[in-house]
């Protein structure tokens, strides 16, 4: 019998630290990657954390949006979610109040370790004012607002402890994927 190189015993112990530490799940038991899977119901509590959100637009409009919904389209790898959402005018005092629809990719940010909205995509946007529809231009120009503010907004950053685990363990996350049991971080060896 071969006795197993010891870099070899000291990698399996890290990764086997690095995933207790974090929560990771190991598919197929110690011999697959580590990753950390975020539910659906979990992405929904660590987003609703950050609402509601107040937002001013264009230096006229005064956006308040409230907690999301959120889904899993694992068959499109991307995230999906409906929030309630206010709209106040500034210089006229028009107020506006409606639903907002979007799905949108997903990207890992290494400079500051956190998961965040890419390529933010608003499907339907619907507001109402007294009871009368909006017209459809100020719906469109809504849309593009509000996808800018949710480009690059943060879902999820990894504690201090796991990822002061990562380097010592020579992991590092490698990809992002959203499948039936939630948003999947697998982590594999760092480039050096």
């Amino acid at each position: 019998m071969i006795a197993p190189h010891p870099n070899r015993r000291l990698l399996c112990v890290n990764l086997a630290v690095v995933a207790l530490q974090a929560g990771c799940a190991w598919p197929g038991g110690l011999g697959g990657p580590p990753r950390v899977v975020l539910g659906v119901d979990e992405i929904a509590r660590l987003v609703g954390r950050q609402f509601p959100q107040d937002r001013r637009l264009l230096d006229m409009l005064d956006v308040t949006l409230q907690a999301p919904g959120v889904r899993l389209l694992p068959d499109r790898n991307r995230l999906a979610a409906v929030l309630d959402l206010g709209v106040r005018e500034r210089m006229l005092g028009g107020r506006w109040n409606g639903q907002l629809e979007f799905d949108s990719a997903l990207r890992w940010e290494p400079r500051d370790r956190t998961l965040r909205l890419f390529q933010a995509r608003v499907s339907d946007l619907k507001l109402v004012s007294t009871g009368a529809q909006v017209r459809t231009p100020a719906e469109r120009l809504g849309a593009a607002l509000v996808e800018r503010v949710l480009e690059d907004m943060v879902l999820y950053t990894l504690p201090p402890e796991r990822a002061e685990a990562l380097p010592a363990s020579g992991l590092a996350p490698a990809e992002v994927a959203v499948t039936a049991r939630g948003v999947e971080i697998t982590f594999s060896a760092a480039a050096r």
